[in-house]
């Protein structure tokens, strides 16, 4: 079983988390590009920094969306099985 990181969160725990990853996402958009100096190791991480951070907070929503559906889907199905 794969390990699953928001298991022990709520539903609202996870909206909490959700609305805190997209405001993270919006600032980390809404700041200034790092520019790539060719050569210059120091804009390079600085730029990589800068993308990584964009696409672990994408990653990090794409996640709780996945849950909350997840959790949402069982419920629908309990509830038809009643």
């Amino acid at each position: 079983m794969e390990y699953n990181e928001y298991e022990e969160h709520t539903l609202e725990e996870l909206w909490d988390l959700l609305e805190k990853g997209e405001e993270r996402l919006k600032e980390l958009l809404a700041a200034p590009v790092n520019y790539y100096i060719p050569g210059d190791s120091m804009t390079y991480m600085s730029a990589m920094s800068q993308c990584w951070g964009i696409e672990g907070a994408k990653e990090e929503i794409r996640e709780l969306e996945a849950e909350m559906s997840r959790r949402c889907s069982a419920k629908n199905n309990e509830k038809e099985k009643k």
